[in-house]
């Protein structure tokens, strides 16, 4: 119809709707940039941070063999659960270790690792000298 009388504008008015072959529009070129951004920050968020406290300290005096345990207790979520009676389990078994049965300078530390801050993971490190 209008394409006989006029080619020309035609061709260029068809040329301006769409892209040239091999360069995608602006709105996929943003799509695609939102969606590696999205990416990129998924991937920094999902990188574990750890946040850990301790109390050293040596008395004086102390003699004996060093033990050292580690126990991980269940998974926390939203930072609303904390495992239970993670540091019984870790004397337990800093007990476990020594044949005496008698322990001093009982060390703990505990550490949290938390995921894209949902799910955390604690820790509990301990070591005493075994007497």
């Amino acid at each position: 119809m209008g394409s006989d009388i006029y080619p020309d504008l035609y061709l260029q008015a068809r040329r301006s709707q769409s892209s040239p072959m091999g360069t995608p529009k602006k709105g996929v070129q943003l799509k695609k940039m939102a969606l590696l951004s999205f990416l990129i920050f998924l991937t920094a968020t999902g990188c574990v941070s750890i946040n850990s406290s301790s109390i050293t300290g040596t008395g004086k005096g102390t003699s004996g063999q060093p033990i050292h345990v580690t126990v991980s207790g269940d998974p926390g979520i939203l930072h609303l659960m904390a495992p239970k009676d993670l540091t019984t389990k870790a004397n337990k078994e800093l007990l476990s270790q020594c044949s005496s049965g008698h322990i001093s300078n009982v060390q703990t530390q505990l550490s949290t690792r938390d995921f894209l801050g949902i799910v955390q993971i604690y820790k509990v490190r301990a070591t005493a000298i075994c007497q």
